[in-house]
């Protein structure tokens, strides 16, 4: 499952633009949090994706657009700063080896702005086009179009991690981390490890095999198991 996520779009040309991509794609949900543009006028650039911008689900806040899924992308054109890991990114081709088999949500940001870094921190991959590092930044439907173009690429080979699994996992990473948290532990460390695990875990044996040892950790620095 994909969903699509436009942050506070301002564009109406993109937001019909989006909806029409989001129909060439396949694209299972759109969601528009908070918008800020009028979507009945967007209605006039959406073509054949008219259906999609009129079923689009239309929330207050991205915390409510991103229930329901297993791995959260964020997007932005500025991206792997030195020494910001929120920022370190993943090119598009990453994205949608990451994205196989797993209910997906690919957050795109404003138009004038982007995501803010809370709004990146709430997700689990960011998500950067290689462009011009000159001008880098691409208009909201383009970026749309070249992410979902990557996505829906090859489609064939899915992952068989069950995303059960890896919520389990996620959530261990996240126990363990706030076990061990003090002052010269942050959650940049969260965010890495999380990161890694999730692009290195390709079966369902080895995300089992790493679960049941997470599991005796935490267990462990809980004084449960001996």
């Amino acid at each position: 499952m994909l969903r699509v996520v436009l942050v506070e779009p301002e564009g109406e040309y993109n937001v019909g633009f989006v909806a029409r991509l989001c129909r060439n794609f396949d694209v299972d949900e759109l969601y528009i949090v908070n918008p800020k543009c009028d979507l009945t006028t967007a209605a006039r650039f959406a073509a054949h994706g008219l259906q999609t911008l009129n079923s689009a689900c239309i929330v207050k806040d991205l915390k409510e657009a991103l229930q329901g899924v297993d791995l959260k992308m964020a997007t932005s054109s500025d991206a792997d700063n030195p020494g910001d890991i929120l920022r370190t990114s993943v090119p598009p081709w990453t994205a949608a080896e990451l994205s196989k088999g797993k209910r997906t949500a690919i957050v795109f940001g404003r138009e004038s702005v982007g995501l803010t870094r809370k709004e990146i921190a709430a997700t689990d991959f960011l998500v950067h086009i290689p462009a011009s590092k000159d001008y880098p930044v691409l208009n909201l439907s383009h970026a749309v179009s070249i992410i979902l173009y990557e996505l829906r690429k090859d489609t064939s080979a899915i992952s068989s991690v069950d995303s059960t699994t890896l919520s389990l996992l996620d959530r261990y990473i996240r126990d363990l981390y706030i076990h061990v948290k003090s002052k010269s532990v942050d959650e940049r460390a969260y965010l890495v490890a999380k990161r890694v695990i999730f692009r290195g875990v390709k079966t369902e044996a080895e995300a089992r095999t790493l679960l049941r040892l997470m599991r005796k950790l935490y267990l462990k620095l809980n004084g449960v198991w001996q």
